[in-house]
């Protein structure tokens, strides 16, 4: 459905138009509902939470952004909010429960149904940030011994516990995980017909304590639908399903390019100025000193740039290259270590492979900026100077660039880190420190 009723929200709760407003809501998808939802005040937001139904309140909440999320959960009455969490599945109910005050999220899960809550809380004991922590454990298993016709009477029993699924999940006697029959092979075998003698490998088994990228990253190679969450015994614990996949890519994706720029989600939705401030200073600061540095640098060799002031001009050539080819080979580094495409034995070819590519570069722009600035400044020894000195910085600063985020994933810190102010500040100052010292000498 066209969503642009929606941007008469404000308007129609300004006019008090409640009962206008929460028709034109009941027929939006909670997608779209969310949406319409980010420019609200709180205030607002939680009155139009109070005109939808239930069920559609609790879709809502769950497809709002986390951090604003958390805040319209902390703003909810704890009764109401209470009511959406015993509607979600038990992965959005716990990620909902995980963000409250120990005293709030107690309260809540004491006033939802027992099974429901003790689903919750078993959830919670793992990282949110793990494939437990990702899981739901509403899933449609069976033991390997029984009978088609009564794996089906057990669907219809929990068909409104487990709104969607594709597979029934057979384990042994244990609770083991034996594999998967789906559907459509269920539908078809005869109502006697044993488990056992379904039974297919189920494509992707998920550890309990995998990190939830890496297991985003899996469901992409086996292009799978839903995977089984087991612990180290094999026992089956729960499940992942792709939409939930989705929303982890968004997640990493969206954290990348905060950290690209040395922020944070949380900055946006921080409302002091000095939190804002202190969430952006360090990587700033890191910018700052990297200025004192080439300012130190160029006034360290003023005298020999004096004697060949053309070099002066090229400055801003070098650092702009240099930077812009740094960038781009941290850029596809961060990518590629993020999407798995480039393991742990694989980093010296990779290396390998961006410094032939970028030494293709730097000979096609050192031949080309000899050329034209000999040309320009009618001297080939200052055209020699400055592309050879610009040739070696792309060269350096290229390797800066693909290593340094190696570097950060080998001492366990986010390689995204390092594509921001951290490879932007470095390749600034030793592109300069190589620029000045080449062309100085061969000028």
């Amino acid at each position: 459905m066209n969503p642009n009723p929606l941007l008469n929200i404000a308007p129609l709760l300004e006019e008090g138009r409640e009962a206008d407003l929460a028709s034109i809501l009941s027929g939006l998808h909670p997608a779209d509902v969310a949406e319409a939802l980010s420019p609200l005040d709180m205030e607002d937001t939680i009155k139009v939470m109070s005109l939808l139904d239930i069920q559609q309140a609790a879709d809502v909440l769950v497809e709002l952004s986390e951090s604003a999320r958390d805040h319209v959960a902390q703003g909810l009455p704890r009764d109401q909010l209470a009511e959406l969490v015993a509607e979600m599945d038990s992965d959005d109910a716990a990620d909902i429960v995980g963000d409250l005050d120990g005293q709030t999220a107690e309260e809540v899960l004491s006033a939802i149904d027992s099974e429901d809550s003790e689903d919750v809380r078993r959830l919670l004991m793992y990282d949110e940030e793990t494939a437990g922590g990702l899981m739901q454990v509403e899933l449609v298993s069976a033991q390997d011994t029984q009978s088609v016709s009564q794996v089906i009477e057990r669907i219809r029993e929990l068909s409104k516990k487990v709104a969607d699924f594709g597979h029934v999940f057979v384990v042994d006697r244990n609770g083991g995980l034996r594999g998967v029959v789906s559907l459509k092979d269920l539908v078809l075998a005869a109502p006697g017909t044993s488990m056992a003698d379904l039974v297919q490998n189920p494509g992707l088994v998920v550890r309990v304590d995998e990190d939830q990228e890496a297991v985003a990253q899996k469901f992409q190679k086996y292009d799978v639908r839903a995977a089984p969450v087991v612990d180290s015994q094999n026992r089956l614990l729960g499940r992942i399903t792709v939409d939930d996949i989705i929303d982890v890519l968004h997640e990493e994706t969206d954290k990348d390019f905060y950290r690209l720029a040395g922020s944070s989600e949380e900055e946006i939705y921080t409302s002091g100025t000095v939190r804002t401030a202190a969430l952006r200073l360090p990587w700033l600061l890191f910018n700052l000193c990297g200025g004192f540095i080439t300012s130190m640098i160029l006034t360290h060799f003023e005298a020999s740039l004096l004697k060949t002031v053309a070099l002066v001009t090229f400055v801003p050539m070098v650092m702009s290259l240099s930077g812009a080819v740094g960038s781009q080979s941290a850029t596809i580094t961060v990518r590629g270590l993020a999407m798995g495409r480039i393991a742990t034995g694989q980093v010296l070819r990779s290396l390998y492979k961006e410094q032939k590519v970028t030494g293709f570069m730097a000979l096609a722009f050192g031949l080309t900026i000899t050329l034209v600035s000999g040309t320009i400044h009618g001297t080939l020894r200052l055209g020699l100077a400055v592309g050879l000195s610009i040739s070696v910085a792309i060269l350096v600063s290229a390797f800066l660039g693909a290593v340094t985020p190696v570097f950060f994933r080998a001492v366990h810190i986010d390689p995204a880190l390092a594509s921001g102010p951290v490879v932007t500040s470095t390749n600034d100052v030793v592109s300069l420190l190589i620029y000045t010292i080449i062309g100085t000498s061969v000028a």
